[in-house]
């Protein structure tokens, strides 16, 4: 059940990020939201994370395709490539979602446009945590797992000694027939003397 939930999740959020990314990049396909996006992102610019520490910040045009090649590779990571790749995607993203909600506080916009970048952050953590419960199932099912015991072909010093044993039984067996069948004789004989002595 984990496993389908994550690989619908990271399908969903590979997908999502691979249009958004596109959106960004260039307006061929929908330029009318293309033309929204250059328009917030001159507007994000002015609050690029850590500017206060280093002084620098990329141009409007530069820091939204940066943002765009970024959503869209790791969108399709997320989407066509598996193994460890899609962790790091994962991870990218989430830093990605987590500036952009950083980005709006700090501009002081209302809570609409800051909650898509928290909902997504959530799914992308949610994400990561079903992988982490994912990879722990499986590793605790293969330890559990014991190996099959291997059959060793017995050695000469083992098949005489079974051969030696099936011999002692079967002469065990012949010394208690011997014994049985002298019995059963001894007791003719006394019962054959005891009618002889009554007649």
């Amino acid at each position: 059940m984990g496993s389908i939930a994550l690989t619908v999740l990271t399908l969903t959020l590979g997908m999502f990020f691979m249009f958004v990314g596109q959106f960004k990049v260039t307006p061929k396909f929908f330029p009318d939201i293309h033309e929204d996006m250059r328009r917030e992102f001159g507007r994000l610019n002015k609050v690029f994370p850590l500017y206060e520490q280093t002084g620098w910040r990329p141009f409007a045009k530069n820091f939204r395709l940066a943002v765009g090649i970024t959503e869209f590779v790791c969108g399709a990571i997320l989407v066509l490539i598996p193994g460890r790749l899609k962790q790091l995607a994962n991870v990218i993203l989430l830093m990605i979602m987590l500036g952009a909600v950083y980005v709006h506080y700090m501009l002081h916009d209302k809570f609409e446009r800051i909650a898509p970048g928290l909902v997504f952050s959530l799914l992308l953590l949610t994400r990561l945590i079903i992988h982490r419960q994912v990879t722990q199932r499986e590793k605790r099912s293969k330890t559990e797992k014991k190996p099959a015991k291997v059959d060793k072909k017995p050695t000469k010093v083992e098949k005489k000694e079974e051969s030696e044993e099936e011999d002692d039984d079967e002469e065990g067996v012949e010394q208690e027939s011997d014994d049985q069948e002298s019995q059963s004789d001894n007791e003719d004989k006394h019962d054959k003397k005891k009618n002889k002595k009554n007649k």
